[in-house]
């Protein structure tokens, strides 16, 4: 059965002062109650029918230093041990001892389907093997059906789809067509919020961490 671990203390580490806990049944309230200071209290997560293959790749810590070696330090984690993540399925993930995760952060919001959706996986597969990539100036139905797809969704008078890469390259496309239309270079953002960290989101984004000393 697989486990994850709720600690009663945080890490020395850990420079964040968070809830020391948060328990979703009065059953757990009860089971952790009995613990003595140090202990675990291990919570058990649903039965899973699927089990990862063996990883045979290199370690969390021969990774972390090829990321130091050879990534830009602006790629950085916010772990002092990064967790090594191998495998996914539907909402899990496994790590390199095939121990298993109930993925709540989605792959940042971009595994909507879950990970591996074997329709999501198919259909990658059987397009990749007619043409990996196209480019607009030419033809091909595969845009075209997802863009009416999706258009078919959206309420009201959104019909129009725009593709971008990720979320920053979205609303820098959403800041720039607000700028033309209105004719204003003005923008309002929320306290704490995150934008993106390119050239014309940065000046959104309200977080240190994506924020550098260049005209925003």
């Amino acid at each position: 059965m697989q486990r994850f671990a709720a600690r009663r203390v945080l890490s020395e580490t850990n420079s964040l002062r968070l809830p020391q806990r948060c328990f979703f049944s009065q059953l757990a309230q009860k089971e952790e109650s009995s613990l003595s200071e140090h202990e675990t209290f291990l919570p058990r997560m649903p039965p899973f029918d699927y089990s990862p293959p063996p990883y045979d790749g290199p370690s969390a810590d021969e990774i972390l230093a090829k990321r130091k070696t050879f990534l830009s330090p602006s790629l950085f984690h916010l772990y002092s041990k990064p967790l090594n993540v191998v495998d996914g399925k539907m909402q899990y993930l496994f790590d390199e001892n095939g121990r298993r995760y109930l993925d709540a952060f989605g792959g940042i919001a971009t595994v909507c389907c879950g990970h591996c959706h074997p329709y999501v996986v198919d259909s990658i597969v059987n397009q990749i093997k007619r043409i990996q990539h196209s480019t607009v100036l030419y033809l091909n139905h595969a845009i075209a059906d997802f863009a009416e797809a999706l258009a078919s969704k959206m309420p009201g008078n959104l019909k129009v789809v725009f593709f971008t890469n990720s979320g920053t390259e979205a609303n820098e496309l959403a800041i720039m067509m607000a700028r033309l239309y209105t004719g204003c270079n003005d923008i309002i953002s929320l306290r704490n919020a995150y934008h993106g960290n390119a050239a014309g989101t940065m000046g959104a984004t309200a977080q240190s961490n994506w924020k550098f000393n260049v005209v925003q």
